[in-house]
């Protein structure tokens, strides 16, 4: 349901604030409710834009052309009025907002703990660092994740691609090898879907990259997926992207401890 709205948002937080796919993303974003009827030149005689500018802005965040867009502003629509409240999470009666919001979060902390995930995040560690080209995505709070991973890893002397804008990850995906290690920060395990909505991913399991996925999905088993970094969830709004974070983090100290380990030997 929200494939529409990350995409347009990723736009927002890569393109430049003067440019036509800035100024297009951010009309479709404040009128979301009201383009149900508009055509490709309403589109773009809001926007002060060519017709030919809506169809390019189109091809770069993924679809087809015009036609796919109203199909996804249409689903939008019909799907929203449906959603659930996102705020809700797990309150604590007679207690303020504060007081039960952290609360729930620091329960949701402790409770995310699964038996193998140590083990699984030292041999993440040990891939990063045996492999050169190393990537990491995720959807809006999960790319957070994976920026904060890029940030401390070079802290390490470790470089890792990430990249807010959704058609540059996408692209990254479409063009790796066997030479590639992948990490995925997705709380339900469905980026892949979001990503590869129409088609079916890794079909060359011979050159496919090595794929680890860091989820908050206990039963997810996708056959591309090399390992996964499970942690227990909730999934109310106390509960994410804080346990995301925290394995982000756990990663980075990971690869650290390696570093010390080798300059010390």
């Amino acid at each position: 349901m929200f494939n529409l709205i990350i995409i347009l948002l990723a736009t927002l937080n890569s393109e430049p604030r003067d440019s036509n796919n800035y100024r297009i993303a951010k009309y479709i974003i404040d009128h979301l409710q009201t383009l149900e009827d508009c055509t490709l030149s309403d589109l773009a005689k809001h926007c002060f834009v060519a017709n030919s500018s809506i169809s390019r802005f189109c091809r770069e965040i993924g679809f087809k052309d015009f036609n796919e867009l109203k199909i996804q502003l249409i689903r939008f629509q019909m799907e929203s009025k449906q959603a659930t409240n996102k705020f809700h999470y797990q309150t604590m009666l007679g207690r303020s907002l504060v007081d039960s919001y952290l609360t729930s979060v620091i329960e949701n902390l402790t409770y995310m703990v699964t038996p193998d995930m140590e083990s699984r995040i030292n041999q993440l560690a040990e891939d990063i660092e045996r492999y050169e080209k190393v990537a990491a995505f995720g959807y809006m709070h999960s790319e957070n994740a994976a920026l904060s991973l890029q940030y401390d890893l070079q802290t390490s002397r470790k470089i890792i691609y990430t990249s807010l804008r959704f058609a540059d990850q996408v692209d990254y995906l479409s063009h790796v090898s066997e030479s590639d290690l992948i990490i995925i920060f997705s709380d339900m395990a469905t980026y892949f879907q979001r990503v590869f909505a129409r088609v079916k991913p890794f079909k060359d399991t011979l050159h496919k990259p090595k794929i680890y996925m860091v989820t908050g999905n206990e039963h997810s088993a996708l056959e591309y997926v090399d390992t996964y970094i499970r942690y227990h969830s909730r999934h109310d709004y106390a509960s994410h992207p804080y346990p995301l974070m925290v394995i982000a983090s756990l990663i980075s100290l990971a690869y650290a401890s390696r570093c010390e380990m080798n300059v010390n030997f």
